[in-house]
């Protein structure tokens, strides 16, 4: 499909991680518009404007945007020009502003011509709003480049070592993690910390030097292989708050593509979405318990032949999780928006 790009996010305000570079070119047609703040949020009045069906047959737009999303899809829908809503939310946050939108969020799930969704789990919670169309739904299962992580060996002979690679907030349940780190028996297991993020200095005095935990801080993305190839799994404790969850998680993909088991709680879209299958690929555990966590921590970095057979699975499964079939979804969902239409 031929298609435009509108960023509408400040590039230069990355709350995810102010170290990441910015996207400024690419293989696509992206266009610039000029943003403005308005409440705090980023804003783009000119692009509303835009959205004429003599110029797009549809429009695709995640959920966020306090501003930006309501102002497209009211211009979408004023035009009918058709719409396609991308989200990965499969918990509804219970801050007060997610509490009174909640209504108007599920109505605009059953306004909309299609929905994209990361994965099956997403799907569920949206069948779950009454007068959700179940035929509207597109599975999109989340993806990343296989092809920087596929030569990454598996599990070698060396030291065994738990890594977590993410931010450090509470969302991510690293003091979790840390507590069921202390239940790994073996004196020579290490847990190595890749990331940065609010909490950084708080965790560094809770590690207080202890030789089995290592603090990596950040990697960039290109270092990232060299260090999944040092490990023996990959562990992703987040929990659940009250502003959100994990929708998904791509370093788990990554993880997988690399041929490493992965330890993820119930708080995390890849678990819940069918990616990480406990027994199989590796462990999923309850959230905010460290006992869990730790157990399986335990059986994988205690029983090297067990981690690298499933390491070998992960790989499997996740081939699946794979680009084109992203594109499949999102096309399926475009065609079907145009098809049907607004309501």
């Amino acid at each position: 499909m031929e298609m435009d790009f509108y960023f509408f996010s400040d590039a230069r305000d990355k709350w995810w991680n102010s170290r990441l570079p910015t996207i400024e070119d690419g293989d696509f047609r992206r266009i610039a518009l000029r943003r403005y703040r308005v409440a705090g949020e980023p804003f783009v009045p000119a692009l509303p404007l835009r959205l004429r069906p003599d110029r797009y047959d549809a429009i695709i737009k995640n959920l966020n945007g306090r501003l930006m999303l309501p102002s497209l899809y009211g211009a979408a829908r004023l035009r009918r020009v058709p719409f396609v809503l991308w989200t990965g939310m499969w918990f509804h946050p219970q801050t007060t502003f997610h509490r009174l939108s909640r209504p108007v969020t599920e109505a605009l799930y059953r306004d909309v011509p299609a929905i994209v969704v990361y994965g099956e789990h997403v799907k569920r919670v949206l069948l779950e709003v009454p007068g959700v169309s179940p035929e509207k739904i597109f599975v999109a299962g989340q993806a990343v480049d296989a092809s920087r992580f596929t030569g990454v060996q598996p599990v070698g002979t060396g030291r065994p070592v738990a890594l977590f690679v993410g931010q450090f907030e509470e969302r991510k349940g690293i003091d979790d993690l840390l507590a069921a780190f202390d239940r790994v028996t073996d004196p020579a297991a290490e847990l190595r910390l890749i990331g940065n993020g609010s909490l950084e200095e708080q965790i560094r005095q809770r590690v207080n030097g202890s030789s089995r935990v290592t603090i990596v801080g950040h990697v960039p993305q290109d270092d990232l292989p060299a260090e999944l190839s040092r490990a023996t799994c990959l562990v992703l404790p987040s929990v659940t708050t009250r502003e959100t969850n994990e929708p998904w998680g791509l370093v788990v993909n990554e993880a997988m593509h690399a041929g490493l088991p992965v330890v993820a709680t119930e708080a995390v879209g890849a678990a819940v979405g069918g990616l990480v299958r406990d027994g199989e690929n590796g462990y999923v555990v309850p959230e905010r318990n460290p006992e869990r966590l730790g157990d399986a921590m335990q059986r994988l970095l205690g029983d090297r032949e067990a981690a690298v057979r499933m390491g070998r699975q992960a790989r499997v499964d996740a081939a699946e999780f794979n680009y084109d079939r992203m594109a499949d979804a999102f096309q399926g969902a475009v065609e079907y928006a145009v098809q049907h239409g607004w309501t």
